[in-house]
């Protein structure tokens, strides 16, 4: 074995540690209280309706710039960081969990984290967070916020549906976002994220940002692969270990129902699981604003999608690490891939 396939192995294998806490949990957690006929009208809303053959048409955007306010202002730097709220205005498509998915307050408002000079337009680039994290000073260390903010850039992070003031306040519903036994609920918030997030660059531009890039980790980088699929707003799109398909590690034979799931059932499921795969989509970018960063031994963001969106979408800017997700052994490779990529753009 080659030292290259050794140090992918390694990262794999502390994937696979991470992975199994969730599966030795998984007997211990409280089965979901629907029956096969519910839980299937549930999902054959999204089929029938079309959604699952035309993923694009399940997505809607903001008709306007939607009203914010700054709630909280704090010296950074020599500039000012900011919170925004704004009202989400989003709708959950599906009527069956409509009342359900309105019914969590604290998700109706949005959030952008602002750090800006404070003295005329510049630059900004929106960070979207990974999956459970989302505060921000958390974010601050994920995106080196300080040391783009010194190179000149306004910087933004975007809040997902129920992340950090969005979310529940509920310890057992802090992965609401990806719920495999529920897929309808987590259509649901990617169709939001995408809603909200067009309302992010709405308010950016509203602010005077001449340009916006948008730059994601995880999670981060399946929505920010999916917004690049479904609008051309962003002035760049770089996705870092990005997801690109739930269905490994999180699919449907993972949920626990309480019925027997068959095949016809399990079809139904993947088509509704997947309908929000950037897979799906051709980019609204040209491909040289794309950048992907990725792990060859990711089993928490499988390589394999990556690579397959990379060759779908003509991604010549890809740069393929040696390691997993959590543990990367050229990790510095990314930071040069990173604020190399910015100073082509124009933005350093």
């Amino acid at each position: 074995m080659d030292n290259r396939k050794f140090k992918d192995n390694a990262g794999s294998l502390v994937d696979r540690v991470f992975l199994s806490i969730p599966k030795l949990a998984r007997p211990f957690r409280p089965v979901r209280k629907i029956t096969r006929a519910e839980y299937e009208r549930e999902i054959d809303f999204y089929i029938d309706e079309g959604y699952a053959d035309r993923p694009a048409s399940f997505f809607t955007f903001p008709s306007h710039t939607p009203e914010y306010s700054i709630i909280d202002r704090r010296p950074y730097h020599g500039g000012e960081s900011q919170l925004i709220r704004y009202a989400s205005g989003y709708t959950a498509k599906n009527p069956l969990i409509r009342d359900k998915y309105a019914s969590y307050e604290a998700n109706r408002s949005s959030y952008l984290v602002c750090w800006t000079h404070g003295d005329g337009p510049r630059k900004t680039v929106l960070c979207h967070h990974g999956y459970m994290l989302g505060e921000p000073r958390q974010a601050r260390k994920m995106f080196h916020v300080k040391r783009l903010f010194s190179m000149g850039l306004d910087v933004a992070l975007f809040i997902a549906p129920f992340h950090w003031k969005r979310g529940t306040g509920v310890l057992s519903q802090r992965g609401i976002y990806l719920q495999p036994d529920d897929p309808a609920m987590t259509c649901e918030c990617v169709g939001q994220a995408m809603h909200d997030l067009f309302g992010a660059f709405c308010i950016l531009k509203d602010l005077g940002s001449p340009e916006t890039g948008l730059i994601g980790a995880s999670l981060g980088g399946y929505n920010t692969a999916l917004f690049i699929g479904l609008s051309g707003a962003p002035a760049f799109g770089a996705m870092m270990v990005p997801a690109v398909n739930f269905s490994r590690p999180l699919g449907p034979d993972t949920a626990r129902l309480p019925f027997p799931v068959d095949d016809v059932l399990r079809e139904k499921i993947r088509r509704v699981w997947e309908l929000h795969s950037p897979l799906n989509f051709m980019p609204k970018l040209s491909p040289e604003k794309l950048l992907v960063v990725a792990s060859r031994g990711d089993l928490v963001c499988p390589f394999e999608y990556v690579e397959s969106l990379c060759e779908k979408w003509g991604i010549a800017n890809r740069h393929f690490l040696y390691g997993g997700h959590w543990l990367v052994f050229n990790g510095a490779e990314r930071g040069r891939a990173w604020y190399s990529f910015l100073r082509e753009r124009g933005f350093i």
